[in-house]
Formats: structure tokens, sequence, C-alpha cells
């Protein structure tokens, strides 16, 4: 079988491609699965189950959740869970208004500073608008000139106009998904801890809060640090996944399927996946 892709976004979060398109790109890629994780929602999974059926391309139900543990900011996958699920859905809904808030807070900021700009002005979305809208929009204003920019400037944290997200407890986010019927893994381990310094510890308390497994191919993971993980996750009998964090135009350095050099993530991941949820 050809390479798989599990962590991939849509304009149903910071993405800039619909779900249709997304299969549509995988399939050309040659990919035979997927799973999208759109950021605190699932509301795309239907149009990309529906699209990959059609295409013969397989898609399992995916979401990425913003989540805390400690003074560690995480973000859980979840894999293969029933997006119908009732507690689940609500426990989302959660996440999303805490999310509205904070560009409500955002922009208050922004007018702040000086700026004549309102969340109004962002053009309609199928999902939820976050920082890359509000980038996107100060760039239509000409108040910066880039993304990178904006966020620079305005956006990242310690900026002017930076406001903290709201993170669910890493226990909830993985009971949240687990009572769903599915398997919840750790996005990206170096993204905040590139020495991977913390991250026996946090392993092991993620795993004694049902965590499965953890992200190990990632286009991010140099040579040393998926071997540190391979270790890591072999010695916790954690499970693997891997994915691209495919963005579209929002990330355009990033590749659907993962870097082009590298060996296709392997089928093999998502099968135990499926086995085991």
């Amino acid at each position: 079988m050809n390479g798989i892709d599990l962590h991939i976004h849509s304009t149903y979060s910071d993405g800039t491609n619909s779900p249709a398109k997304l299969v549509e790109l995988a399939h050309r890629e040659g990919l035979s699965a997927i799973a999208l994780t759109d950021h605190d929602t699932t509301a795309g999974i239907d149009e990309a189950m529906s699209h990959g059926h059609t295409l013969g391309l397989e898609v399992i139900p995916g979401v990425e959740v913003s989540a805390g543990h400690n003074d560690h900011a995480l973000h859980i996958l979840g894999y293969n869970f029933n997006p119908e699920d009732n507690l689940l859905q609500q426990r989302l809904r959660v996440l999303q208004d805490a999310r509205h808030q904070r560009n409500l807070s955002i922009f208050a900021k922004l007018r702040e500073l000086g700026f004549a700009i309102d969340i109004n002005e962002i053009p309609p979305t199928p999902g939820q608008v976050g920082r890359p809208h509000i980038a996107r929009l100060l760039i239509a204003k000409k108040i910066v000139k880039t993304m990178d920019q904006a966020f620079a400037r305005l956006l990242r944290r310690g900026t002017a106009a930076y406001v903290q997200c709201y993170r669910m407890e890493a226990a909830a986010a993985i009971t949240m998904i687990k009572d769903a019927g599915g398997l919840a893994f750790l996005a990206h381990p170096a993204a905040n801890d590139r020495k991977l310094q913390a991250a026996p510890q946090l392993l092991a308390d993620l795993k004694g809060m049902g965590l499965a497994g953890l992200e190990l191919h990632y286009p991010a993971h140099t040579p040393k640090t998926f071997k540190t993980l391979l270790h890591l996750g072999q010695d916790l009998e954690l499970m693997f996944s891997g994915g691209s964090d495919f963005h579209g135009d929002g990330k355009p350095h990033i590749k659907l399927g993962g870097p082009p050099k590298e060996p296709p993530i392997p089928y093999e991941l998502l099968a135990a996946i499926k086995d085991k949820s």
C-alpha cells in the first residue's frame, strides 16, 4: 500500500482547502488513507469521508485538541472515534466557544492599538475563525504585508495583540476522545520541547491518563528526534502515528503526505490504530 497522512487541516479550521479538495489532493498524491484533524472541530469529516468513498480513498475521523498538562502546552490528536457522539460534540463546543471569545479579545486589543478592524470583516468561512484568518485580514487592510509579519508583530505570544488560548486539561482531552471510541495521540512531541528533555516524564504522565501513542513521523522531526521518540515510545509501549500537518497555502512549504525525499508514512500505523479502536 502507498503512504498515509494522519494530520491534515481544512477550511473548517486553519487550512485553505475544503475537505473534498484535500481528499482529491491526497488521491492525486497516491496516498492510501488520510485523517482530517481540524482544530477542536469534526465539522468537515462527513464531507471528507463521503468524497473519499467516491474516489476510493480511505478517510478516518480525526481531530486536534488544544490541551495542557502542568506547564506544557500540548496538542492531542484523536483518531477513529464516533464523530456523532453527543458528549464529544458538547465538549468540543466548549473549546469552540472559547476560541470565539479569544478572537473577540484579539480584535479588542488590535483596536486599542489604533487599528480600525472588526471581526465581521473576515470573509465567511465554513468553520472556525483563528489567528491565520485574522492575519489575512490584517494583510487585506494593509496593516501588515505578510502572514509572518502579522504573527511576528501582533499575533504571536509576547506581541501586543496576543491572547492566550483556552486549553483543556490533557486528561480531559484524552478521556473525551476515548469516550467517543477513539485513540488519543500526542501531536508533534518536539514542537515545544526540541531537545525532548521533558518528554520521558510527560509521555509517562499522559500514558497514565490513557494516551495511546505519539506522532512519530512529522516533517520537523530530525533523524535524532525520530530515533529518540521511537525509543521512548517503545519503552512505554506506546503506538505511533504520522502526518504532515498540511494546511495548504497557509504553510506552502509543507507537502501533503510528508517531505518528498522521505519514505512514505506506512499504512501499518493506521492498521494498528483501527485494530485497537
